[in-house]
Formats: structure tokens, sequence, C-alpha cells
């Protein structure tokens, strides 16, 4: 008896350590899931916070402004700073250049402008990238100069940065020698652009390429509009504004001619700037509205005009300056009352507002636009700028954006371009299309195979063949999904491609052969099916099977030249306007249904098993056939458990990476043919995460994605599980 209790003891102590064990290793699987969560959530939700605008110590000793400036707002522009911020500079009106330290504003020197002479600088201009500078005189020339910061080093440590102008030549802009009001100039593909302002509706357009060769335009505006604002932007177009709220645009190529008037406002323009890449401009009035343009296609005949794409937050007063970020489609407006606005071109997000006490004479966004300097009458204010993820809002996320060139708003992801100019693109709309595309294409080809043989096998083999089959299907799991993806993009891919036609004829056949092999099988004298043991059928469905597949390959190309011309491809393009990518839906379909069969084969077969021997004994000895038995009884009986392995199939679709990778285009479209490509949210992050910089908006949007592809699941799951028990109480199931 003593060892007796001693042996129950120990086995008691024995079950609690288990019980301890499994109850910790339990909450250990709960904490490392939420800590993922939590990871996961803590990366991408920096991607909502908003920017910043923070003052710095105000500076005194800020370089006089031309006298033009009073007379023709926006003819001061020639303002900026090196892109180390150890320097600002500015154009005066006596020739020359001044530079002032950055942190102080204390002079440091002057450099004199080359070609300007005894003459007055009457308008200047900075450009947006290059450091290229334009100064207007009053005898009705452009020096053309750029900005060269060069740093000094010691013993490999940056000890300084020396300024050095550079003289681009000079533009004899007009005969008549009249004074220049506005200038603007940049140089783009080896070429050089001024346009100059000379009056109220003259502007001179001058350009000269690398042999030397100059072409001279006269423009003017119609009557009665007096141009305010000139601008010129990517390959020598060139932008202006006027009193009465229109915006003219003349087209260089071939030649310069003008191609639209964009009425903007009713008020007169006040400040116009091309963005970041020379396609887009923005435009300030007096009435304070700010506007984004671009050229895009308009109806179905392929002509392209300028359109409103972007309103922004009116800025409460006249738009006096617009400072373009040179790194990204942010920019600052500035209105007369002193107020500054930082905006984003695409996202048309107001991120950050400041007001100041003194009116602003230019402004300008530093280099590597973590600073906005402002220009007052005697002083200068630098603004710090924290502005780390400015193209990112839900409705960027989710709704559609009108970007650049396109012919209406858009769901649209697209990262990355072939240069920094292109718009980043974040709708995640489009993966999570592609995402429940591929999973329904996936599902349509598994669900119905696998749940059918789970049922068929448990309910109508015998035992000995299924003890074979399920081992066999369970194996198929154990295919990493990289191989199958590989199949599927080298090989079926190019096996669907060349016998479409067959595999649309082999999904008729297929189900007609079936069908036949069972009518044949009833047709067989009694004696023959009662002597073979269950499943025997198959002995007659599967050589129907092959030779219906084969029958569907071999009549395919005959089909295709009688009924399709000779490429079904083609067809379907001409007749339905259907593009055939070779990776597609459809191979996605299959070899996505193929790994996916094995889970729900599985778990439905082990529903059906565990349906109680008494339900199928009692309906059978009322009279009912085995079909109606598996019908009627079993499969209501284990819908519970046959749910399950549908929603945990579906969960393994909606995750799978390497077969949608490798088995489609990887193109983020939105279209429900089944001969497309797709993107998915999880092969996007596959895709993307070579291209993510650490911290960057494109590293935390792919967190982003990794959070929505977590809830999506933890969804599906906790709604699946609801159905289950409601299932469940339904039918009764133990």
């Amino acid at each position: 008896m003593a060892a007796a209790s001693k042996r129950i003891g120990r086995l008691k102590r024995v079950d609690r350590a288990a019980v301890g064990m499994i109850t910790a290793g339990g909450i250990a699987v709960i904490v490392a899931v939420l800590g993922i969560l939590v990871f996961i959530a803590a990366e991408a939700v920096p991607l909502f916070r908003p920017a910043s605008l923070t003052p710095l110590p105000r500076v005194p000793g800020a370089p006089a402004a031309p006298g033009a400036v009073a007379a023709a707002p926006g003819a001061f522009r020639a303002f900026g700073s090196d892109e180390y911020r150890k320097y600002l500079y500015a154009i005066e009106p006596d020739g020359h250049l001044a530079l002032l330290d950055f942190a102080t504003g204390q002079p440091v020197r002057r450099l004199e402008i080359p070609h300007v002479g005894a003459s007055t600088v009457t308008a200047s201009s900075r450009s947006l990238a290059g450091g290229y500078l334009a100064a207007g005189t009053d005898d009705g020339r452009v020096i053309l100069m750029q900005v060269r910061a060069v740093p000094q080093y010691t013993d490999q440590t940056m000890t300084g940065v020396a300024l050095e102008l550079r003289d681009r030549g000079v533009a004899e802009i007009d005969p008549a020698h009249r004074a220049v009001r506005q200038v603007s100039s940049l140089e783009d593909d080896g070429r050089k652009f001024v346009a100059a302002l000379v009056s109220d509706r003259e502007i001179r357009w001058w350009t000269i390429d690398a042999d030397g060769a100059t072409t001279v335009a006269e423009l003017h505006v119609a009557e009665p509009d007096r141009v305010t604002q000139i601008r010129l932007g990517r390959g020598g177009t060139l932008i202006a504004g006027t009193d009465r709220g229109h915006v003219y645009h003349w087209d260089a190529q071939p030649e310069m001619h003008l191609t639209d008037v964009s009425p903007v406002s009713r008020t007169p323009i006040t400040a116009l700037e091309w963005v970041l890449g020379g396609n887009s401009w923005i435009a300030g009035t007096e009435d304070g509205l700010v506007s984004g343009w671009f050229r895009a296609p308009i109806g179905e005949s392929g002509t392209t005009a300028m359109v409103r794409a972007h309103d922004y937050e009116p800025q409460g007063a006249a738009v006096t300056a617009i400072a373009m970020s040179a790194r990204e489609r942010s920019f600052a407006t500035v209105d007369r009352d002193g107020t500054v606005v930082l905006r984003h071109f695409t996202s048309e997000r107001t991120l950050a507002t400041l007001r100041t006490d003194l009116p602003v004479s230019a402004a300008f966004i530093t280099p590597k636009a973590d600073s906005l300097v402002l220009l007052h009458p005697g002083s200068v204010d630098r603004i710090a700028i924290a502005n780390p993820h400015p193209e990112i809002s839900l409705a960027v996320l989710f709704g559609k954006v009108w970007y650049e060139g396109y012919a209406k708003p858009e769901y649209v992801w697209q990262s990355t371009g072939a240069t920094d100019d292109v718009e980043s693109k974040f709708s995640l709309i489009p993966l999570l299309f592609g995402t429940l595309k591929g999973t329904l294409y996936a599902m349509l080809f598994a669900v119905p195979l696998a749940v059918a043989a789970a049922l068929y096998t448990s309910q109508f083999v015998h035992g000995s063949i299924r003890a074979r089959v399920k081992p066999a299907v369970e194996i198929m799991a154990a295919l990493p999904s990289v191989v199958i993806g590989f199949l599927a993009g080298l090989y079926l891919s190019t096996v669907v491609e060349k016998h479409l036609v067959g595999i649309g004829l082999m999904m008729l056949l297929l189900p007609a052969a079936g069908s036949s092999g069972v009518l044949l099988w009833r047709l067989l004298p009694k004696a023959v099916t009662q002597r073979a043991r269950p499943g025997s059928e198959l002995i007659l469905l599967m050589p129907l099977l092959v030779l219906a597949a084969g029958l569907s390959l071999r009549l395919g190309p005959g089909l295709e030249a009688a009924w399709f011309g000779g490429d079904a491809r083609f067809w379907l393009s001409q007749a339905f306007g259907v593009t055939y990518d070779q990776r597609n839906c459809l191979v996605v379909g299959l070899a996505m249904g193929f790994a996916v069969i094995p889970i729900i084969f599985t778990i439905a077969d082990d529903a059906f098993s565990s349906v109680p021997s008494s339900l199928t004994a009692a309906s059978l000895a009322l009279g009912a056939t085995r079909w109606q038995t598996a019908i009627r009884v079993v499969l209501p009986t284990a819908s519970p458990g046959v749910f399950s392995a549908v929603m945990v199939g579906f969960g393994r679709a909606v995750g799978e990476t390497m077969i949608v990778l490798m088995a489609t285009g990887n193109t983020p479209v939105m279209e429900w043919s089944i001969f497309n490509g797709i993107r998915t949210l999880s092969a996007n992050i596959a895709v993307e995460i070579p291209e993510a910089p650490h911290g960057g908006t494109l590293y935390r949007t792919l967190f982003l994605t990794a959070a929505l592809l977590f809830i999506l699941t933890f969804v599906v799951n906790t709604v699946a599980e609801l159905v289950r028990q409601r299932l469940r109480e339904r039918y009764k199931a133990v």
C-alpha cells in the first residue's frame, strides 16, 4: 500500500508539472504573438506622426533685397544655402553674392558676380536643384552662375565648406535693353534655359544647347491679362501667372508654343512654383487658395490638358512665396501675414503650421529638407523641419489619389521609380485586392477537391485504401512552397500558356468523365459491385479521368485553330480586351491550391471520421444509400470541422509568399481576370524589403502591411471560430 501511495503521489506530481509546463508554454506562445504584434505596430505607428516646425533663434544681418521687390512681387528669389548649412547666400542689387553664416547670420564675405559691370540687378532666381542662379539686370541681360559647396578636409575629417561662384555665361535676353522684372533659369540635359519678364505682357524665352546654338522666343499673354509670376520647368517649358487668375503654359517641344491657359482663380496669381520633377506646378493666389496642376489624359481620344488635380487647405491671406523641397514633394507656402504652412503635393496633407510676426520677402527649404529659411526685412528666421513621412495618410493608403500623369484618381502601388522625381504611390488596396483574388482562385480549386476527397476517403473507400491515401496526401504538405512556386513559375506557366484551350476543356471534361464513371459503375452487375471492396470504383474512374485529360490536351490545338483563330490569347485581347500574362492567377490558383489541399483534406477527413458510427448506421438502417448518408448526415454533422478546415486553408493561402512571388508577375493591378497577375500583401513584403531603407517610409509601410496581414488572419480565424461554434450547436457535433 505504501509503495502504491508513493507511486500515485509521484504520478500526481508529474501530472502537475506537466500541466504547469503546458500552461507556461501556452502563455509563452501568447506573449510571443503579442510581442510580435506590438513590435510591428511600434514600427508602423510613426507613419502617422505629424510633422513639426520648430523656430530657431532669429538672426540679424539679412542681405538687402533689390528695390524691384516692392514693385514686382516675386522678383527676388535667389536666396539659398549649401547642403551642409554652413552659409546663407543671396544676390544683392549691386551685383554681389552676399554670404552669411547660417547659424549666426553674420556676414562672411561678398563675391562679385561676373559680367554685371555698371548695371544693377533687378531680379534674380535660384533653381530647385544644382545651385544654379540667374541675375537679371536693368539693361536686359541675364547673368547665369552656379554656387558650389566644396567641403574642406584635414586628416579625413571635414573642417569646413568653401563656396565657389562659377560663371555659366550671359544671356542677351532683350534687344531693347529693357529692365528684367522677373527671371527664371535652369539647366537640363546639357541645355540652358532662361525666361525673363520685360513688360506687363511680354516674356523673353532664351535657350542655348551644348553646341552653342541659341534660340530666342517672344511670348505674350492676351489682354487684359498682366503677368505676375513666371517659372521655367523641365525641358524649358514655361508657366506664367497673371493678375486675372490665369496660368499660361508654353511647351518647348518641338518649338515654343502655347498649350494651355488654366483658369486657376478669379484673383491674381501671387506665387507659382514647379514641383520636384518639373511636371507638376503649384499656384498660390491673392485670396489664399493653393492648388496643384499637371498634364493628364482627357477622355478616350488620347489628348492631354492641364488639370486641377489637388486643392489644399486655404492659406487665409495672399500667398506670397512657395518654397519647394528638393528631396520629396513637400512644400511650404507663406502668406502676406507671415503664416507658414507645410504641405505635401500628392497626399494634400497640411503637415504643420507656424505663425511669424514679420512679413516674408523670400523663403526656401534647405537641400536636405531639414530646415525652412525665411527672409524678413533686416533678419532671417530659421525653422527646423521634422517631416519624416509626409506622403502617408489614411486617404493615400486606402483611398483613390490623383497621381501625376493619370487620367483620374486611382488606387496605385509603386514605391520606387527610375529617378527620385517619381511620385511614391503607397495604396494598399491593390495589395489587399490581390491577396483576396489569389486566395479566391486557390480556394475555388482546392476546397471542392479536398473536401470531396476527404468525404469519399472517409465514407466510401476500404480501410486499407484509406490507410494509403491519407498519408500520401499528407506528404504533399511537406513539399516546400518554394519548390511548388519554382515549378509553377518555370514549368506550369509555360504549359498552361501552350495548352490554354486544352486546360479550359479539361475543366469541362474531367467532371463529365468522373460522373460517367460513377454511372458506369452503377450499371455493372450487382454480383460484381457487391463482391468488390468499397473504393474499388477508382479502378474504373482513374482511367476515365486520365483519358479525359489526355483528350482535352489533344483536342485543344484543333479547337484553338477552329474557334479562336489559332491564338486564344490574341482572341481574348481582341474580343474582351483581356491581357494574358504568362504568370497569372490561373497558374497561382493551381499551384497554391495544390499546396492548400493537404491541409484542408487532413482536417476535413478527421472531421468526417469523427462522426459517430451510430448516426451513419441509423441512416443506412432506415434505407438511405451511402451517398445520401454522406451528404445529409455526415456532412452536416461534420460541418464545424469542415468549416475549420476551409478557414485554415484560407489562412494558409492568405499568408502564402513564395508561390505567389514566383508564379505571378507581381503586378499590383485591380482586375478580376484570371489571366492577369497579382501582388499580395505577403509577396509585396518579400519584393520590397531589399529596397526599404531602415526607418524610411517604405520600411514602415511594409510593417503596416504585415500588421494588416496579421489583423486579416486574426479576424478570419475569429469569425471562423464563431461560425464553427454555431454550427456545432446546430448539429450537436461532439
